[in-house]
C-alpha cells in the first residue's frame, strides 16, 4: 500500500487555532479522509491540557497548512530578513522570537517540551543552565526556572545537584508533551515550511561552494565526523557527528557570512535553540543519513559542485520531515485522547 493510500482514522475533526490542518496531513501524505465531517474541536494555544480545552465559541476562516511546491523559491522577504540580520551582525532570531505571551512560564515550557520533543536535547542530555536558556529565550532566569520546575512535575527531566548538577531529560514524550507541540509548532507551521525550504537552498549553496573551495585539511575534517557517524553507539553520538560533519561542510565554503546563515536558520528551525532536531531512533533515517554524508563528501571531494549541492538540499529534509511526524504525533494523541475519554 502506497503512503497516498494509508488508511487512518479521519482527521477532518482537527481543527486548531482556526486552521484546518488536513491540507497539512494530505500534503504530506499521511491520511485519506472519507466525505463525513464531525463536529469541529479546538485546540487553541493556552495552559490547560487537552482535557480542558473546550469546543470554540466562534469559527475562524481556515488557512492552509501546506509545504512550498517543489522548486519554488522562498518569499523574497523572509530571504532579505534572514541576509540582514545576518550581514548587520545581530543575533539569531529563532523562528519565535522574544516570548511575549500572557503566561510566558507557559510558553518557555511549552516550547522546552517541544524542543525534547523533535529531538534538539535527547535523553541523558543536560539542558543548557538558567542564564544561557533566559539569553536564548529573552526572559528571565525567574521565569526559566519556573519552566524547568513544570517539566520536572510531569517527569520530562530530573534536577541533579552537584558540580555536573542542573536539568537533565529523562524522556521526549509524556502525556503532556502532545498539547505542547500543538499549541508550539501549530501556529507557526506556515513559516517552519518556509523556513525548511530556505534552509535546503542555503545547505544546497553552502555544499556547491565548500566543492569549489575545499582543502585537503577541510576533507579530512569531513571524513573524521564522518567515521564518527559511521561509528556511532547512541543517539547523542550521532547527533554530535552529523553537527561535526555539516559544520565542516560549511566550514569547507570558505565564507564566515554563510557560516552565520546556516547558523541562524537552524536556531529558527530548532525553535530557538542551537540544536538540530534529531527525532526518535529510526535506523532506516540513520541508514540514509549515512548513505547521503557519504555521497556528498565524495562529491565535494571530486570537486563536483552541482551533485554537492542537489545532495545537501535533498538531504535536510529529513528534518522537516521528523518534525512533521511529530506534529502528526501531537495531533493523534490528541484526538486518541478525546476519543477514549
Amino acid at each position: 500500500m502506497s503512503p497516498d493510500e494509508t488508511d487512518v482514522r479521519c482527521l477532518d475533526s482537527i481543527w486548531i487555532n482556526g486552521l484546518d490542518t488536513r491540507p497539512f496531513l494530505k500534503s504530506a501524505a499521511w491520511v485519506r479522509c472519507g466525505s463525513r465531517h464531525t463536529p469541529r474541536e479546538d485546540l487553541s494555544l493556552s495552559s490547560r491540557t487537552p482535557a480542558e480545552e473546550p469546543p470554540p465559541t466562534h469559527q475562524q476562516q481556515p488557512q492552509q497548512l501546506t509545504r512550498p511546491a517543489p522548486g519554488t523559491a522562498p518569499p523574497a522577504d523572509d530571504l532579505t530578513r534572514v541576509l540582514g540580520q545576518v550581514l548587520d551582525g545581530g543575533r539569531p532570531t529563532g523562528v519565535l522570537g522574544p516570548v511575549r505571551v500572557p503566561s510566558v512560564a507557559t510558553e518557555v515550557a511549552d516550547r522546552l517540551m517541544t524542543a525534547i520533543a523533535i529531538g534538539d536535547y535527547l535523553p541523558g542530555h543536560r539542558l543548557p543552565g538558567e542564564r544561557e536558556l533566559a539569553t536564548l529565550l529573552d526572559v528571565s532566569r525567574a521565569t526559566i526556572r519556573e519552566a524547568i520546575g513544570r517539566l520536572q512535575a510531569v517527569g520530562i527531566v530530573e534536577i541533579r545537584r552537584g558540580r555536573t548538577g542542573g536539568a537533565y531529560v529523562r524522556t521526549s514524550w509524556t502525556e503532556a508533551t502532545a498539547a505542547a507541540v500543538r499549541r508550539t509548532l501549530v501556529p507557526r507551521w506556515p513559516e517552519l515550511e518556509q523556513l525548511f525550504d530556505l534552509r535546503g537552498l542555503v545547505e544546497g549553496m553552502a555544499a556547491r561552494a565548500a566543492a569549489l573551495r575545499r582543502t585537503d585539511k577541510d576533507l579530512s575534517a569531513m571524513r573524521s565526523a564522518l567515521d564518527a557517524y559511521a561509528g556511532a553507539s547512541s543517539l547523542r553520538e550521532e547527533q554530535e557527528a552529523d553537527a561535526a560533519f555539516h559544520a565542516a561542510v560549511v566550514t569547507a565554503a570558505g565564507n564566515p557570512q554563510i557560516n552565520a546563515l546556516t547558523r541562524d536558520l537552524l536556531m529558527r528551525v530548532s525553535l530557538g535553540f542551537p540544536t538540530e532536531p534529531y527525532g526518535e531512533d529510526d535506523p532506516e533515517t540513520y541508514r540514509q543519513a549515512l548513505s547521503e554524508h557519504r555521497a556528498m563528501y565524495e562529491a565535494i571531494s571530486a570537486r563536483d559542485a552541482e551533485r554537492a549541492g542537489s545532495i545537501a538540499e535533498r538531504h535536510f529534509t529529513l528534518t522537516a520531515d521528523m518534525m512533521r511526524a511529530m506534529l502528526e504525533r501531537g495531533l493523534n494523541d490528541s484526538r486518541d485522547s478525546r476519543s477514549g475519554s
